[in-house]
């Protein structure tokens, strides 16, 4: 868990700083498995409302991210992915605009 918490953090820290201060309500959190098989999951009232209320929340996965990737290069591809799609939901991107 903790080498999986890692790659999540430098994915994180490769967000352009541009978008920093969008993020500052985001809680990013790190769940062992998800019961629907999701990669990750927005929760939050999106970058517009942010500190309005409770943090948004961004999860990821790590079972689901394992089960995608055959290598660390992969693994590590794909978490980059997750998080880039997620914070997309939060400056209101809808599934069909998201690249990933």
């Amino acid at each position: 868990m903790q080498q999986f918490e890692s790659l999540v953090q430098t994915a994180i820290d490769s967000i352009p700083e541009e978008f920093e201060p969008y993020l500052d309500n985001v809680e990013f959190v790190v769940e062992e498995s998800s019961p629907e098989s999701l990669m990750g999951l927005y929760h939050g009232a999106g970058a517009l409302h942010a500190g309005e209320g409770f943090p948004d929340r961004i999860t990821l996965y790590k079972r689901s991210h394992e089960r995608a990737a055959t290598t660390m290069k992969d693994l590590i591809e794909e978490v980059r992915r997750t998080i880039l799609h997620e914070v997309g939901h939060h400056f209101g991107m809808e599934e069909h605009d998201l690249p990933y």
